[in-house]
């Protein structure tokens, strides 16, 4: 209770302190209440610092500057703490955890171990991955796949003879299946074949693996690079020029090796100045255009004129000064008008239809129309 309780006569149980030996003649209580809210506004009191001597003043400073210090202190800790996340295991490695407590729990699921098996090879564990595409195989199901992945394996630990013979095997499944001619497995394992003999200096046979890989699929850069690197090797040049093109055309920049190849089939053929062209267009890849551009220019009136416009065309336009490509686009395009990549090169620099010189008739050489 905040009141006093009183007793049946309604007095209060304590009553209130008279005026007992004060000088002014006021009640005791009402003085001592008096010096206690003097006391109190004193202590609150803000004292002005022009008014504080040296000593005052430096222990006020730092007393600021140690609640500065505390209180930047706090904040970054609590901003650390925030911001820190506990580490968490790569996507691949959880994905792996789990294929192999299926395949513990499940030794009979193909499948999840054919996962698993694949799994350890994009690890980079080849070993392994041998022991489980080995487990699929003495089961006799899944052989195509098994074996194909086991080549990859093989691959991976250098073991180029029986990768071959897993590939060859896999050839001799997909083969004779329906969907052959396009059938992606089958074309990377031709592919694979051409690789493995390219490696084993063996071009020849890498040419014959390669042609059907092509056949199956004639838009693989990867594929038109090598075989353009066979020809080079057994002096087939012009072959080696036509599908090299063709890589490029698919990638354009940044994939030098198809230009080394060529810069090698032109030096090869005697052809000096298209060779300095694929080695500047090499640098050009290799984003280097320091080194391509006076290389470029340097024979941009001479045989390879048309390929080194397109390429001065490429080199600004990765620059970014689409004038100047336009420019080398069009002293292309003059002297070869259905030149398909300067045409391509016009309209990604935004040059308008008018601007591109009409085609030439059926039949009807490019320099009959040439300025």
């Amino acid at each position: 209770m905040f009141y006093p309780p009183a007793d049946r006569n309604a007095h209060a149980w304590s009553r209130p302190l008279q005026a007992v030996g004060c000088a002014d003649g006021a009640p005791m209580y009402a003085t001592r209440r008096y010096r206690s809210l003097q006391q109190v506004s004193q202590m609150f009191r803000v004292t002005s610092l022009a008014k504080m001597n040296d000593r005052q003043l430096n222990r006020w400073i730092k007393r600021v500057l140690l609640l500065l210090v505390v209180g930047t202190i706090a904040f970054v800790a609590f901003y650390g703490l925030d911001r820190w996340r506990p580490a968490t295991t790569p996507i691949v490695d959880q994905r792996l955890a789990t294929l192999e407590q299926t395949v513990r729990d499940k030794p009979d699921d193909i499948a999840s171990r054919g996962q698993l098996a694949d799994t350890y090879v994009a690890k980079g564990r080849f070993d392994d991955a041998l022991i489980q595409y080995d487990a699929i195989l003495a089961t006799g199901k899944a052989d195509e796949l098994a074996k194909y992945g086991r080549a990859g394996a093989h691959m991976g630990l250098g073991k180029l003879d029986d990768a071959a013979t897993d590939y060859l095997a896999v050839v001799e499944i997909a083969k004779g299946g329906e969907m052959a001619n396009v059938d992606p497995m089958l074309e990377a394992s031709y592919y694979s074949l051409g690789s493995i003999a390219m490696q084993q200096a063996r071009p020849a046979d890498a040419i014959t693996h390669l042609e059907k890989a092509l056949a199956i699929k004639r838009s693989d850069a990867d594929a038109l690079y090598l075989i353009g690197t066979a020809y080079v090797a057994t002096g087939e040049t012009d072959k080696a020029e036509t599908v090299l093109r063709a890589a490029v055309a698919f990638v354009p920049i940044g994939w030098s090796e198809p230009y080394a190849a060529l810069a090698a089939g032109f030096t090869k053929a005697g052809k000096t100045a298209m060779a300095e062209w694929a080695g500047a267009m090499a640098n050009l890849a290799d984003r280097k255009p320091d080194l391509a551009e006076p290389r470029l220019l340097a024979i941009a009136d001479g045989d390879a004129a048309v390929d080194a416009a397109i390429g001065l065309g490429l080199l600004y336009e990765t620059k970014g000064d689409t004038a100047a490509a336009a420019g080398w686009y069009g002293k292309a395009l003059a002297k070869s008008p259905d030149n398909a990549a300067a045409r391509l090169g016009m309209g990604r620099v935004g040059a308008s239809a008018s601007a591109l010189p009409a085609l030439p008739a059926p039949g009807a050489s490019a320099g009959a129309n040439n300025p």
